[in-house]
């Protein structure tokens, strides 16, 4: 059944590329995320009609304009400083002060967390690539279980 899916998206991702090049609004507000966006609009043609401009409105709500850093980079940086400085340059799960520090989202913006000031939080890269999108008491409880 996977195969036969797969088959069938790939046709469907033929027909979303032929789209594109009739669509040069749609064409060029997708350029960094072609590949990724011709499969996401592949994948909704499946069970939805094919309708280019919805396609990549869904697809930049759910995956372009959720980041913070996609909206808007001197926006980003001025946050960034500010959540630094609250959190005293201090990793918020290890305690590692200053370092490669980034941003981390509280509640995972795949769980529906926000970029509010109270949403983030500073964390040493190690601990922000091992939280990846889990909640902090699941990411607490997975480092105990593999330090």
């Amino acid at each position: 059944m996977a195969l036969k899916r797969k088959w069938y998206e790939s046709v469907l991702a033929m027909g979303v590329r032929r789209d594109l090049d009739k669509n040069a609004k749609v064409a060029r507000l997708s350029s960094p995320y072609r590949e990724r966006f011709i499969s996401f609009a592949a994948r909704q043609r499946v069970t939805f009609e094919n309708d280019l401009n919805a396609e990549w409105q869904e697809f930049y709500e759910q995956f372009v304009a959720k980041r913070l850093y996609n909206i808007n980079v001197k926006m980003w940086k001025q946050v960034r400083k500010r959540v630094f400085e609250r959190d005293s340059y201090t990793c918020v799960y290890c305690g590692q002060i200053g370092g490669k520090l980034e941003i981390d989202h509280i509640i995972p913006i795949s769980h529906g967390g926000t970029n509010e000031m109270a949403n983030l939080a500073t964390a040493c890269r190690r601990c922000n690539r091992q939280k990846r999108d889990k909640s902090v008491k699941a990411f607490i409880e997975w480092r105990k279980r593999h330090e």
